[in-house]
């Protein structure tokens, strides 16, 4: 990817709040290294013990899988900005700088973007925008998440499918948010067809499993204990949050038997209550 874009071109209000990637990256980073190092095993071994400091982490596991759920949202970034302004954003690793920034008891995760570049997406036809990402897509992951990905796993001592499964309810999440927000339009229908085919066409052996991992079938949803209105989408996975010290697992985690959930609302019931 050549061709120099105007920033203006790429709207980041709503990645960098939620991913934690943009041009300008962090402001106030305590650890950063280039992408392309945490194929490094020393590198790598490093960025997660910094990572899993900041969330007083008991092993490398929940750190590895924050990394992980980092790097499938570079791929929902891609198809986001895509269906925006038909245009390929360069998140390759050599163009990306990771980085850890603390915010009161918790850290975030993301990447700043070395240079702001990008390629057209055809125009002239679907059948050719399809073929485009397709190719894409395949390159990316071989080259780069899928080996990302699997060396985490090796440093943390977790099987790949620990940071697989979460990718699924990560981009069930952003169509949702995308739904919500944007309601019917150009922009949700392109993002629709072009997520597709991460689901649809991308073979499972491209990253080396059984199951292409963005598929999420009947995702299941539940109430808000603060607001019955509201809905909240269980995650594919367990993110391993419990992995802390005092640590526990998410309200919407899917591990969560019904019991264990219905107290968890109780809980927090009781904690909106008392503010």
């Amino acid at each position: 990817m050549e061709e120099p874009v105007m920033e203006q071109l790429f709207d980041f209000t709503i990645v960098k709040m939620y991913y934690h990637v943009s041009p300008e990256g962090a402001d106030h980073p305590i650890y950063e290294v280039a992408a392309d190092e945490l194929f490094n095993s020393a590198m790598l071994q490093e960025a997660l013990r910094m990572g899993g400091a900041t969330v007083q982490a008991t092993s490398l596991a929940l750190p590895a899988s924050f990394v992980g759920t980092s790097l499938c949202k570079l791929t929902l970034i891609q198809l986001l900005f895509a269906s925006q302004v038909d245009r390929l954003i360069d998140l390759s690793p050599d163009n990306l700088i990771f980085q850890v920034e603390l915010h009161d008891d918790h850290a975030h995760l993301g990447y700043k973007i070395k240079e702001l570049r990008s390629v057209p997406l055809p125009a002239d036809g679907e059948e050719h925008r399809r073929a485009f990402l397709l190719n894409h897509w395949r390159e990316y992951f071989s080259s780069f998440i899928t080996p990302a990905v699997e060396a985490l796993a090796e440093a943390a001592e977790l099987k790949p499918d620990a940071i697989w499964q979460q990718f699924g309810g990560q981009l069930t999440y952003l169509k949702d948010f995308l739904t919500s927000y944007l309601g019917e339009g150009a922009i949700l229908d392109k993002f629709i067809r072009d997520s597709g085919q991460l689901i649809e066409l991308l073979e499972p052996e491209l990253f080396r499993r059984r199951r292409n991992p963005y598929q999420h079938l009947n995702p299941r949803y539940v109430e808000n204990p603060l607001n019955p209105d509201e809905k909240w989408l269980m995650q594919s996975s367990c993110c391993l949050y419990d992995r802390r010290e005092n640590g526990s697992k998410c309200y919407t985690c899917p591990r969560l038997t019904a019991e264990e959930r219905e107290a968890r609302a109780c809980e927090m019931i009781e904690m909106a209550a008392a503010k």
